[in-house]
Protein backbone atom coordinates (compact mmCIF):
# COMPACT_ATOMS: atom_id res chain seq x y z
CA UNK A 1 0.00 0.00 0.00
CA UNK A 2 0.99 3.63 -0.62
CA UNK A 3 2.03 5.88 2.25
CA UNK A 4 0.44 8.85 1.36
CA UNK A 5 -1.66 10.23 3.67
CA UNK A 6 -4.54 13.45 3.47
CA UNK A 7 -3.72 16.32 5.16
CA UNK A 8 -6.89 15.53 7.97
CA UNK A 9 -5.02 12.08 8.25
CA UNK A 10 -1.85 13.45 9.62
CA UNK A 11 -3.51 16.06 12.10
CA UNK A 12 -5.40 12.99 13.71
CA UNK A 13 -2.52 10.72 13.51
CA UNK A 14 -0.26 13.76 15.52
CA UNK A 15 -3.74 14.33 17.99
CA UNK A 16 -3.81 10.73 18.65
CA UNK A 17 0.01 10.66 19.22
CA UNK A 18 -0.17 13.82 21.30
CA UNK A 19 -2.57 12.35 23.28
CA UNK A 20 -1.13 8.93 23.95
CA UNK A 21 1.16 7.45 26.22
CA UNK A 22 2.70 5.38 23.73
CA UNK A 23 5.02 6.21 21.16
CA UNK A 24 3.57 6.86 18.13
CA UNK A 25 4.24 4.75 14.83
CA UNK A 26 5.18 5.55 11.28
CA UNK A 27 3.74 3.54 8.31
CA UNK A 28 1.68 1.01 9.45
CA UNK A 29 -0.23 -2.39 8.18
CA UNK A 30 -1.61 -4.17 11.04
CA UNK A 31 1.32 -5.29 13.17
CA UNK A 32 4.31 -4.34 10.82
CA UNK A 33 4.74 0.08 10.99
CA UNK A 34 7.79 1.78 10.17
CA UNK A 35 9.38 3.92 12.51
CA UNK A 36 7.86 7.92 12.21
CA UNK A 37 10.11 9.08 10.31
CA UNK A 38 10.13 6.94 7.51
CA UNK A 39 7.52 7.69 4.64
CA UNK A 40 6.86 8.52 0.95
CA UNK A 41 9.45 11.63 -0.64
CA UNK A 42 12.14 10.98 2.32
CA UNK A 43 15.67 10.89 1.91
CA UNK A 44 18.22 8.41 2.97
CA UNK A 45 21.83 9.44 3.49
CA UNK A 46 23.78 8.11 0.57
CA UNK A 47 26.68 6.05 0.56
CA UNK A 48 30.24 5.76 1.23
CA UNK A 49 27.66 4.66 4.75
CA UNK A 50 24.46 2.79 4.80
CA UNK A 51 21.22 4.13 5.15
CA UNK A 52 18.85 2.12 7.95
CA UNK A 53 15.14 0.94 7.97
CA UNK A 54 14.01 0.40 10.97
CA UNK A 55 10.02 -0.20 12.37
CA UNK A 56 8.02 -2.43 14.50
CA UNK A 57 6.36 -6.08 13.99
CA UNK A 58 5.29 -8.68 16.63
CA UNK A 59 8.49 -10.73 18.00
CA UNK A 60 9.71 -13.55 15.61
CA UNK A 61 7.97 -12.21 12.72
CA UNK A 62 10.38 -12.35 9.86
CA UNK A 63 10.78 -8.90 7.90
CA UNK A 64 11.85 -8.51 4.05
CA UNK A 65 12.92 -5.34 2.82
CA UNK A 66 13.33 -4.83 -0.91
CA UNK A 67 15.50 -2.25 -3.00
CA UNK A 68 16.96 -2.03 -6.56
CA UNK A 69 16.09 -6.14 -6.82
CA UNK A 70 17.87 -6.86 -3.50
CA UNK A 71 16.32 -8.52 -1.06
CA UNK A 72 17.32 -7.91 3.24
CA UNK A 73 16.04 -10.25 5.67
CA UNK A 74 15.22 -9.28 9.47
CA UNK A 75 14.07 -10.38 12.16
CA UNK A 76 11.58 -8.49 14.85
CA UNK A 77 13.19 -8.66 18.12
CA UNK A 78 11.91 -7.49 21.31
CA UNK A 79 13.36 -4.15 22.80
CA UNK A 80 13.38 -2.67 26.04
CA UNK A 81 12.44 0.64 25.16
CA UNK A 82 9.16 -0.07 23.03
CA UNK A 83 6.54 -2.40 23.67
CA UNK A 84 6.54 -4.20 20.26
CA UNK A 85 9.13 -6.07 18.97
CA UNK A 86 11.63 -3.90 16.46
CA UNK A 87 13.57 -4.80 13.19
CA UNK A 88 16.57 -3.28 11.32
CA UNK A 89 18.02 -3.50 7.97
CA UNK A 90 21.22 -1.56 6.75
CA UNK A 91 20.79 -0.70 2.85
CA UNK A 92 24.05 -1.36 1.08
CA UNK A 93 25.81 2.29 0.29
CA UNK A 94 23.86 4.12 -2.30
CA UNK A 95 25.25 6.78 -4.19
CA UNK A 96 23.20 9.90 -4.35
CA UNK A 97 20.11 9.20 -6.93
CA UNK A 98 16.19 7.97 -7.33
CA UNK A 99 13.61 8.41 -7.27
CA UNK A 100 13.04 4.45 -5.89
CA UNK A 101 10.55 2.70 -4.20
CA UNK A 102 10.99 0.62 -1.47
CA UNK A 103 8.71 -2.57 -0.48
CA UNK A 104 8.64 -3.95 3.30
CA UNK A 105 6.78 -7.18 3.90
CA UNK A 106 6.17 -9.49 6.27
CA UNK A 107 7.17 -13.05 5.40
CA UNK A 108 5.70 -16.13 7.01
CA UNK A 109 7.27 -19.54 7.40
CA UNK A 110 6.40 -21.13 3.99
CA UNK A 111 8.35 -17.63 2.86
CA UNK A 112 4.91 -16.27 1.68
CA UNK A 113 4.51 -12.59 1.68
CA UNK A 114 1.60 -10.82 4.25
CA UNK A 115 1.83 -7.47 5.37
CA UNK A 116 3.00 -5.16 2.80
CA UNK A 117 4.31 -1.27 3.24
CA UNK A 118 5.31 0.57 0.14
CA UNK A 119 7.88 3.52 0.24
CA UNK A 120 7.58 5.55 -2.65
CA UNK A 121 9.41 8.29 -4.43
CA UNK A 122 12.75 7.77 -1.79
CA UNK A 123 15.65 9.70 -3.06
CA UNK A 124 19.46 9.12 -1.65
CA UNK A 125 21.73 12.33 -0.87
CA UNK A 126 22.79 13.85 2.14
CA UNK A 127 20.80 14.37 5.66
CA UNK A 128 21.30 17.44 7.48
CA UNK A 129 19.26 17.68 10.85
CA UNK A 130 18.81 21.60 12.49
CA UNK A 131 18.35 22.23 15.73
CA UNK A 132 18.17 24.65 18.59
CA UNK A 133 15.79 27.43 20.11
CA UNK A 134 13.26 29.97 18.18
CA UNK A 135 15.89 31.83 15.25
CA UNK A 136 16.49 27.84 14.43
CA UNK A 137 12.24 28.01 14.62
CA UNK A 138 12.09 31.05 12.84
CA UNK A 139 9.54 30.11 10.31
CA UNK A 140 9.92 30.39 6.29
CA UNK A 141 6.73 32.96 6.08
CA UNK A 142 8.74 35.21 8.70
CA UNK A 143 11.92 36.16 6.59
CA UNK A 144 12.49 38.89 4.78
CA UNK A 145 11.09 38.74 0.81
CA UNK A 146 9.49 35.72 2.32
CA UNK A 147 6.96 35.35 -0.90
CA UNK A 148 9.89 35.07 -2.95
CA UNK A 149 11.53 32.58 -1.18
CA UNK A 150 8.00 30.53 -1.15
CA UNK A 151 6.98 30.99 -4.82
CA UNK A 152 10.64 29.83 -5.60
CA UNK A 153 9.82 26.38 -3.66
CA UNK A 154 8.43 24.69 -6.34
CA UNK A 155 11.91 24.71 -8.08
CA UNK A 156 13.49 22.63 -6.16
CA UNK A 157 11.86 18.99 -6.30
CA UNK A 158 15.59 17.28 -4.67
CA UNK A 159 15.28 18.93 -1.26
CA UNK A 160 12.65 17.29 1.11
CA UNK A 161 11.38 18.62 4.32
CA UNK A 162 10.77 16.72 7.48
CA UNK A 163 9.67 19.06 10.52
CA UNK A 164 9.32 17.34 14.42
CA UNK A 165 7.03 18.74 16.76
CA UNK A 166 7.80 19.64 20.36
CA UNK A 167 7.58 16.99 22.52
CA UNK A 168 9.53 16.66 25.70
CA UNK A 169 9.90 13.61 27.97
CA UNK A 170 11.66 13.10 31.25
CA UNK A 171 12.61 9.68 29.71
CA UNK A 172 14.34 8.57 26.63
CA UNK A 173 11.91 7.78 23.63
CA UNK A 174 12.64 5.37 21.20
CA UNK A 175 10.86 6.80 18.09
CA UNK A 176 9.46 10.18 17.17
CA UNK A 177 5.71 10.65 18.54
CA UNK A 178 4.61 13.04 16.36
CA UNK A 179 5.02 15.06 13.11
CA UNK A 180 3.95 18.39 12.16
CA UNK A 181 4.85 16.70 8.82
CA UNK A 182 5.93 13.99 7.24
CA UNK A 183 8.67 13.82 4.39
CA UNK A 184 7.50 16.33 1.41
CA UNK A 185 8.62 18.54 -1.08
CA UNK A 186 8.94 22.24 -0.92
CA UNK A 187 6.26 24.09 -1.45
CA UNK A 188 4.44 27.45 -0.45
CA UNK A 189 2.11 25.10 1.67
CA UNK A 190 4.84 23.16 3.57
CA UNK A 191 7.30 25.52 3.80
CA UNK A 192 4.24 27.26 6.37
CA UNK A 193 2.41 29.89 3.78
CA UNK A 194 -0.12 30.23 1.39
CA UNK A 195 -3.08 28.67 2.78
CA UNK A 196 -1.00 26.13 5.11
CA UNK A 197 -3.46 27.43 7.81
CA UNK A 198 0.07 27.67 9.55
CA UNK A 199 0.01 24.43 11.02
CA UNK A 200 2.27 23.69 8.38
CA UNK A 201 6.18 24.74 9.17
CA UNK A 202 9.92 24.55 8.60
CA UNK A 203 12.79 26.29 9.87
CA UNK A 204 14.08 29.05 7.64
CA UNK A 205 17.51 28.88 8.31
CA UNK A 206 17.53 24.96 7.57
CA UNK A 207 15.47 25.22 4.20
CA UNK A 208 17.36 28.04 3.06
CA UNK A 209 20.96 26.53 3.74
CA UNK A 210 19.41 23.52 1.88
CA UNK A 211 18.83 25.59 -1.15
CA UNK A 212 22.22 26.68 -1.59
CA UNK A 213 23.99 23.41 -0.74
CA UNK A 214 21.62 21.29 -3.00
CA UNK A 215 22.15 23.86 -5.77
CA UNK A 216 25.81 23.55 -4.85
CA UNK A 217 26.17 19.87 -4.59
CA UNK A 218 23.70 18.86 -7.29
CA UNK A 219 22.35 15.81 -5.50
CA UNK A 220 19.17 15.12 -3.12
CA UNK A 221 19.36 17.16 0.10
CA UNK A 222 17.47 15.81 3.16
CA UNK A 223 16.23 18.21 5.86
CA UNK A 224 14.85 17.38 9.13
CA UNK A 225 13.48 20.78 11.78
CA UNK A 226 13.96 19.59 15.41
CA UNK A 227 13.64 22.81 17.75
CA UNK A 228 11.99 24.39 20.29
CA UNK A 229 11.58 27.83 21.12
CA UNK A 230 12.85 29.35 24.06
CA UNK A 231 15.15 25.71 24.91
CA UNK A 232 17.83 25.93 27.01
CA UNK A 233 21.18 23.61 26.03
CA UNK A 234 20.67 21.52 29.50
CA UNK A 235 17.16 20.15 27.83
CA UNK A 236 18.76 19.40 24.52
CA UNK A 237 21.98 17.43 26.62
CA UNK A 238 22.06 13.92 27.99
CA UNK A 239 22.39 13.29 31.02
CA UNK A 240 26.22 12.25 30.48
CA UNK A 241 26.47 15.76 28.97
CA UNK A 242 25.22 17.44 32.55
CA UNK A 243 27.61 14.89 34.55
CA UNK A 244 30.83 16.45 32.90
CA UNK A 245 29.72 20.21 32.98
CA UNK A 246 28.13 20.48 36.92
CA UNK A 247 26.11 23.76 37.03
CA UNK A 248 28.25 25.78 39.89
CA UNK A 249 25.26 28.04 40.46
CA UNK A 250 21.65 28.05 41.15
CA UNK A 251 19.56 27.25 37.63
CA UNK A 252 15.62 28.08 37.28
CA UNK A 253 13.41 26.03 38.55
CA UNK A 254 13.16 22.62 35.53
CA UNK A 255 9.84 22.23 34.41
CA UNK A 256 8.43 19.98 31.60
CA UNK A 257 6.40 21.72 29.09
CA UNK A 258 3.31 19.37 26.98
CA UNK A 259 2.13 21.10 24.00
CA UNK A 260 -1.53 19.50 23.61
CA UNK A 261 -1.69 19.96 19.72
CA UNK A 262 0.49 21.32 16.98
CA UNK A 263 1.42 25.21 16.97
CA UNK A 264 0.99 27.10 14.59
CA UNK A 265 4.07 29.45 13.10
CA UNK A 266 3.51 32.54 15.66
CA UNK A 267 2.52 30.45 18.62
CA UNK A 268 6.03 29.01 18.06
CA UNK A 269 7.59 32.53 18.26
CA UNK A 270 6.14 33.11 21.54
CA UNK A 271 5.98 29.55 23.35
CA UNK A 272 8.55 29.60 26.27
CA UNK A 273 10.54 26.49 26.12
CA UNK A 274 11.18 23.98 28.62
CA UNK A 275 14.67 23.95 30.73
CA UNK A 276 14.45 20.49 32.34
CA UNK A 277 17.15 18.57 31.73
CA UNK A 278 17.39 16.41 29.05
CA UNK A 279 13.71 16.56 27.85
CA UNK A 280 14.32 17.44 24.67
CA UNK A 281 17.20 15.30 24.30
CA UNK A 282 15.08 12.31 25.30
CA UNK A 283 11.89 13.01 23.20
CA UNK A 284 13.22 14.97 19.84
CA UNK A 285 16.95 13.96 19.52
CA UNK A 286 17.42 10.41 21.02
CA UNK A 287 14.30 9.07 19.25
CA UNK A 288 16.76 9.90 15.52
CA UNK A 289 20.18 8.06 16.76
CA UNK A 290 19.05 4.44 14.45
CA UNK A 291 18.62 7.48 11.46
CA UNK A 292 21.60 8.06 9.34
CA UNK A 293 22.79 11.51 8.57
CA UNK A 294 25.33 13.78 7.49
CA UNK A 295 25.69 16.69 9.66
CA UNK A 296 23.83 19.03 11.94
CA UNK A 297 23.15 22.46 12.04
CA UNK A 298 22.64 24.52 15.47
CA UNK A 299 21.03 28.00 16.35
CA UNK A 300 20.70 27.94 20.24
CA UNK A 301 22.28 30.00 23.21
CA UNK A 302 19.90 33.10 23.92
CA UNK A 303 18.11 31.00 26.63
CA UNK A 304 21.99 30.39 28.30
CA UNK A 305 22.81 33.82 27.67
CA UNK A 306 23.46 34.59 31.81
CA UNK A 307 25.76 31.69 32.11
CA UNK A 308 28.49 31.48 29.67
CA UNK A 309 30.82 29.65 31.80
CA UNK A 310 28.77 26.77 32.04
CA UNK A 311 28.05 26.81 28.29
CA UNK A 312 31.37 27.03 27.51
CA UNK A 313 31.79 23.49 28.99
CA UNK A 314 27.82 22.18 27.75
CA UNK A 315 28.40 23.04 24.15
CA UNK A 316 31.13 21.45 22.83
CA UNK A 317 30.12 18.40 25.03
CA UNK A 318 26.80 17.76 23.89
CA UNK A 319 28.30 18.35 20.18
CA UNK A 320 30.75 15.06 20.74
CA UNK A 321 28.25 13.31 22.95
CA UNK A 322 25.75 13.75 20.06
CA UNK A 323 28.02 12.65 17.76
CA UNK A 324 29.00 9.48 19.39
CA UNK A 325 25.63 8.45 20.39
CA UNK A 326 24.84 8.54 16.53
CA UNK A 327 27.45 6.62 15.70
CA UNK A 328 26.87 3.77 18.04
CA UNK A 329 22.92 4.18 17.22
CA UNK A 330 23.49 3.94 13.50
CA UNK A 331 26.32 0.70 13.65
CA UNK A 332 29.07 3.15 12.51
CA UNK A 333 27.02 4.83 9.35
CA UNK A 334 27.05 8.24 11.00
CA UNK A 335 30.36 9.37 10.90
CA UNK A 336 31.87 9.68 14.59
CA UNK A 337 32.80 12.78 13.86
CA UNK A 338 30.16 14.43 11.93
CA UNK A 339 30.22 18.00 10.28
CA UNK A 340 27.91 20.33 13.06
CA UNK A 341 27.59 23.62 12.26
CA UNK A 342 25.86 26.67 14.77
CA UNK A 343 24.89 30.51 14.75
CA UNK A 344 26.97 32.18 16.65
CA UNK A 345 24.54 34.97 17.90
CA UNK A 346 23.20 38.09 17.15
CA UNK A 347 21.41 40.30 19.17
CA UNK A 348 19.08 40.05 22.28
CA UNK A 349 15.63 42.02 23.02
CA UNK A 350 17.35 45.22 24.49
CA UNK A 351 19.99 45.64 21.84
CA UNK A 352 21.25 48.76 22.73
CA UNK A 353 21.55 48.02 26.61
CA UNK A 354 24.59 46.26 28.26
CA UNK A 355 23.78 42.49 28.02
CA UNK A 356 25.95 38.95 29.04
CA UNK A 357 25.91 38.52 24.92
CA UNK A 358 29.59 39.00 24.18
CA UNK A 359 30.33 36.01 27.05
CA UNK A 360 27.92 33.95 25.24
CA UNK A 361 29.12 34.39 22.09
CA UNK A 362 32.90 33.96 23.07
CA UNK A 363 31.23 30.42 25.26
CA UNK A 364 29.66 29.35 21.91
CA UNK A 365 33.43 29.26 20.92
CA UNK A 366 34.71 27.13 23.90
CA UNK A 367 36.49 30.39 24.91
CA UNK A 368 38.39 30.10 21.19
CA UNK A 369 36.67 32.85 19.15
CA UNK A 370 36.72 31.07 16.34
CA UNK A 371 35.89 27.37 15.08
CA UNK A 372 37.24 24.92 14.42
CA UNK A 373 39.98 24.47 17.82
CA UNK A 374 40.70 21.91 19.77
CA UNK A 375 37.54 21.82 21.89
CA UNK A 376 35.46 21.75 18.68
CA UNK A 377 36.69 19.95 15.86
CA UNK A 378 34.82 19.57 12.85
CA UNK A 379 32.50 22.17 14.02
CA UNK A 380 32.18 25.54 11.38
CA UNK A 381 30.60 28.79 12.48
CA UNK A 382 27.98 31.54 11.19
CA UNK A 383 29.04 35.02 12.71
CA UNK A 384 25.39 36.89 12.78
CA UNK A 385 26.04 39.79 14.86
CA UNK A 386 26.46 42.34 11.91
CA UNK A 387 23.06 41.12 10.73
CA UNK A 388 21.16 43.08 13.68
CA UNK A 389 17.73 43.94 13.25
CA UNK A 390 16.55 46.28 16.37
CA UNK A 391 12.42 46.85 14.40
CA UNK A 392 11.84 43.51 13.90
CA UNK A 393 8.23 42.74 14.49
CA UNK A 394 9.21 39.41 16.24
CA UNK A 395 11.94 41.45 18.43
CA UNK A 396 15.20 42.33 17.47
CA UNK A 397 16.34 38.98 18.85
CA UNK A 398 14.79 37.40 16.28
CA UNK A 399 16.36 39.17 13.00
CA UNK A 400 14.72 38.69 9.71
CA UNK A 401 17.77 38.00 7.53
CA UNK A 402 18.26 34.13 7.48
CA UNK A 403 19.92 34.16 3.93
CA UNK A 404 23.13 35.47 5.21
CA UNK A 405 22.83 33.35 8.02
CA UNK A 406 22.29 30.19 5.77
CA UNK A 407 24.98 31.25 3.42
CA UNK A 408 27.69 31.37 5.63
CA UNK A 409 26.48 28.25 7.53
CA UNK A 410 26.50 26.49 3.80
CA UNK A 411 30.31 27.94 3.74
CA UNK A 412 31.16 26.40 6.53
CA UNK A 413 29.54 22.85 5.50
CA UNK A 414 31.17 23.25 2.09
CA UNK A 415 34.92 23.36 3.92
CA UNK A 416 34.25 21.51 6.73
CA UNK A 417 31.86 18.89 5.53
CA UNK A 418 32.99 18.15 2.50
CA UNK A 419 36.54 19.06 2.27
CA UNK A 420 36.67 21.92 0.15
CA UNK A 421 40.04 23.32 0.68
CA UNK A 422 39.55 25.94 -1.36
CA UNK A 423 35.72 27.70 0.52
CA UNK A 424 37.01 30.41 2.78
CA UNK A 425 34.44 29.91 5.13
CA UNK A 426 35.87 31.86 8.25
CA UNK A 427 36.36 35.97 8.64
CA UNK A 428 39.77 37.14 9.96
CA UNK A 429 40.48 36.45 13.65
CA UNK A 430 44.04 37.97 15.26
CA UNK A 431 46.68 35.17 15.44
CA UNK A 432 48.34 37.80 17.55
CA UNK A 433 48.09 41.01 19.12
CA UNK A 434 51.11 43.12 20.01
CA UNK A 435 52.07 46.28 21.41
CA UNK A 436 55.18 48.04 19.53
CA UNK A 437 54.75 51.46 21.97
CA UNK A 438 52.68 52.80 24.13
CA UNK A 439 49.80 54.06 22.13
CA UNK A 440 50.27 51.90 19.37
CA UNK A 441 49.26 48.41 18.93
CA UNK A 442 49.71 45.92 15.80
CA UNK A 443 46.89 43.13 15.14
CA UNK A 444 47.75 40.55 12.77
CA UNK A 445 44.86 37.90 11.33
CA UNK A 446 45.02 34.93 9.84
CA UNK A 447 41.74 32.91 8.06
CA UNK A 448 41.32 35.99 5.61
CA UNK A 449 42.89 39.15 3.87
CA UNK A 450 41.31 41.80 6.09
CA UNK A 451 39.20 44.07 4.53
CA UNK A 452 38.48 47.51 6.58
CA UNK A 453 34.74 48.73 6.56
CA UNK A 454 35.57 51.24 9.67
CA UNK A 455 38.33 52.00 12.17
CA UNK A 456 36.18 51.65 15.11
CA UNK A 457 34.73 49.65 17.47
CA UNK A 458 37.73 48.40 19.22
CA UNK A 459 38.82 48.71 22.98
CA UNK A 460 41.65 48.90 25.20
CA UNK A 461 41.89 48.26 28.86
CA UNK A 462 44.81 49.13 30.88
CA UNK A 463 45.04 47.60 34.15
CA UNK A 464 44.84 44.15 35.55
CA UNK A 465 42.67 41.13 34.15
CA UNK A 466 40.32 41.43 36.94
CA UNK A 467 39.97 45.39 36.73
CA UNK A 468 39.28 44.89 33.16
CA UNK A 469 36.89 42.25 33.54
CA UNK A 470 34.76 44.06 36.63
CA UNK A 471 34.88 47.55 35.82
CA UNK A 472 33.82 48.77 32.22
CA UNK A 473 34.96 52.12 32.84
CA UNK A 474 38.17 50.64 32.72
CA UNK A 475 37.82 49.87 28.55
CA UNK A 476 38.66 53.06 26.48
CA UNK A 477 38.25 53.53 22.56
CA UNK A 478 41.04 52.59 20.25
CA UNK A 479 41.15 53.27 16.70
CA UNK A 480 42.53 51.75 13.56
CA UNK A 481 45.71 54.17 12.35
CA UNK A 482 46.36 52.77 9.27
CA UNK A 483 46.26 49.31 7.74
CA UNK A 484 50.05 48.02 7.68
CA UNK A 485 49.49 44.96 5.36
CA UNK A 486 46.75 42.55 3.68
CA UNK A 487 46.65 40.93 6.81
CA UNK A 488 47.82 43.86 9.63
CA UNK A 489 45.96 46.82 11.05
CA UNK A 490 48.08 49.13 13.51
CA UNK A 491 45.62 50.47 16.37
CA UNK A 492 46.15 53.59 18.00
CA UNK A 493 45.12 54.32 21.75
CA UNK A 494 45.72 56.82 24.63
CA UNK A 495 45.81 54.98 28.10
CA UNK A 496 45.88 57.65 31.68
CA UNK A 497 49.42 58.28 32.75
CA UNK A 498 51.88 55.87 31.67
CA UNK A 499 50.36 52.59 31.18
CA UNK A 500 50.26 50.31 28.37
CA UNK A 501 47.34 48.03 27.03
CA UNK A 502 47.21 44.66 28.89
CA UNK A 503 43.98 43.41 26.96
CA UNK A 504 42.48 44.14 23.26
CA UNK A 505 38.29 43.89 22.45
CA UNK A 506 36.21 43.83 19.54
CA UNK A 507 32.67 44.05 19.18
CA UNK A 508 31.96 43.62 22.50
CA UNK A 509 28.93 45.02 23.11
CA UNK A 510 25.05 43.48 22.14
CA UNK A 511 24.68 45.23 18.73
CA UNK A 512 28.07 46.80 18.34
CA UNK A 513 27.25 47.94 14.96
CA UNK A 514 24.54 48.11 11.87
CA UNK A 515 23.45 45.95 9.39
CA UNK A 516 26.64 44.86 7.29
CA UNK A 517 28.88 47.41 9.14
CA UNK A 518 31.11 46.08 11.66
CA UNK A 519 34.72 47.50 11.27
CA UNK A 520 36.75 44.04 9.77
CA UNK A 521 35.31 41.62 6.98
CA UNK A 522 37.18 39.16 4.49
CA UNK A 523 38.50 40.71 1.70
CA UNK A 524 37.53 37.80 -0.35
CA UNK A 525 34.46 36.14 1.20
CA UNK A 526 33.23 39.16 2.75
CA UNK A 527 32.30 37.37 6.09
CA UNK A 528 32.66 39.40 9.49
CA UNK A 529 35.67 39.08 11.70
CA UNK A 530 34.50 37.43 15.05
CA UNK A 531 34.30 39.56 18.28
CA UNK A 532 37.54 38.75 20.64
CA UNK A 533 38.97 40.06 23.79
CA UNK A 534 42.56 39.27 23.91
CA UNK A 535 45.90 39.82 26.09
CA UNK A 536 48.15 42.48 24.27
CA UNK A 537 51.51 40.87 24.01
CA UNK A 538 55.19 41.99 23.55
CA UNK A 539 56.04 42.58 19.88
CA UNK A 540 59.22 41.57 19.93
Amino acid sequence: MSLRYSQDLIYAVIALCMSSAYICDGASTGNLSLASYYSDHMVLQMGPKSAIIWGYANAGQKIAVTFKEKLYKAVATPDTFYSSAVWKVALDPTPPSGPFNITITTVTDHMSEGEEILLQDVLFGDIWLCSGQSNMAFPVPAVFNASQVLNDSYNHPNIRLLAVNEVSSTTPYYDLSSLYEPWSLPSPKSLGGNGSQGFLYFSAVCYLFGVELQQHLRYPIGLVSDNWGGSYIQAWSSSDVLKSCPSQMDEKPKKVVNISKPMNIWEKMEVEGPSGDSILWNAMIHPMLNFTIKGVLWYQGEANSAESDRYACLFPAMINDWRRKWYEGTGGNTEVAFPFGFVQLCTSNVPFNDTDYPLIRRAQTAGYGYVPNPKMENVFMSVSLDLPDPSSPYDAIHPRDKQDVAHRLVLGARAIGYNEAYTEFQGPYPRRVCGITNNKIVVDYQFSDVKLISGKLFEVCCYDEVTCDLEPDAWKTADVVYQVNSTSVMLGYQCDKTYSATYLRYLWKDMPCEFKNCAVYGAKNDLPGPPFLLPVQSCE
